[in-house]
């Protein structure tokens, strides 16, 4: 089977200093996948790898990425496959990319702009979306608690509004491969458990995966089934959410650091151990 996610020997550097450094990482079609770690081990880092973005201003990519069974590097994937890819890739991170001047219910809308075909997708430059579609997404809107601001200006909805909006368009576009950075950021709790079981939603169709960076360690059991470590760029480990502890956790958010700091304190360079290389 081919995976959904597959990086070998991959190291991304810039200016001058090692961002990511992964011998090999697979994920297979239909994980949950949660990713974790201090600041500045390169988890945001890993996420834009995966969606095809720059991973850094003037980064380097060295090694195989390889998403969705297309070849993202080390050549840059062709025009037609790299469209192709983004209709088949959904990506929430911060920044959200709203249109400011739509409503919630079109920014939703503009997620299921890959799934047009023929006169319908021609319409949808005038706004002019099917009445299923528009009805698909006040659902979406509906199930994270913004029926009432469907008709808002993006540019007039919170930070968590919009969060939300911006998962709703995900899940309109129903994207093969689901990316999400941080997704419950500045959400007070309710708000939190819609986000997590929306996403969770959004990944349950066949063949779907869902990769996330998590922050707030109590989220795993809701978003993973798997976690990935890192520290420093590198992975520390690759574990079952069932077999993490919090001595485990503990030890990764403890690391020294590793590079130049490191070698001048006269510490040993993080060692990987991949469960599931």
């Amino acid at each position: 089977m081919t995976a959904a996610v597959q990086l070998d020997d991959v190291q991304v550097a810039a200016a001058g200093r090692v961002l990511l450094q992964l011998p090999r990482l697979r994920i297979e079609p239909g994980e949950r996948v949660a990713i974790v770690g201090p600041n500045g081990a390169g988890k945001s880092t890993l996420l834009r790898l995966m969606a095809g973005l720059p991973p850094a201003p003037r980064a380097q990519v060295r090694g195989v990425v390889q998403v969705l069974g297309r070849r993202l590097a080390p050549a840059p994937l062709p025009a037609a496959q790299r469209r192709a890819l983004r209709r088949e890739t959904g990506v929430l991170m911060q920044g959200l990319h709203l249109v400011p001047r739509l409503s919630a219910r079109e920014n939703v809308l503009v997620g299921a702009l890959g799934r047009l075909q023929g006169i319908q997708a021609w319409r949808s430059l005038l706004r002019w979306y099917p009445q299923a579609l528009v009805a698909e997404a006040d659902a979406a809107l509906a199930t994270l608690g913004l029926t009432d601001q469907a008709g808002v200006r993006a540019d007039r909805l919170s930070g968590g509004e919009r969060q939300k909006v911006a998962l709703a368009r995900m899940q309109l576009q129903q994207p093969r491969l689901l990316l999400a950075d941080e997704p419950t950021s500045a959400l007070d709790p309710a708000a939190t458990a819609q986000v997590c079981a929306a996403l969770v939603a959004a990944a349950s169709g066949p063949g779907r995966t869902l990769v996330t960076v998590v922050h707030d360690l109590e989220l795993l059991p809701r978003l993973a089934t798997r976690v990935i470590g890192l520290a420093d760029g590198r992975p520390v480990w690759d574990l079952p959410v069932a077999e993490l502890n919090p001595l485990t956790l503990q030890a990764l958010y403890a690391r020294p650091p590793a590079g130049p700091a490191a070698a001048a304190a006269g510490l040993p360079p993080p060692t990987a151990r991949l469960a599931r290389a």
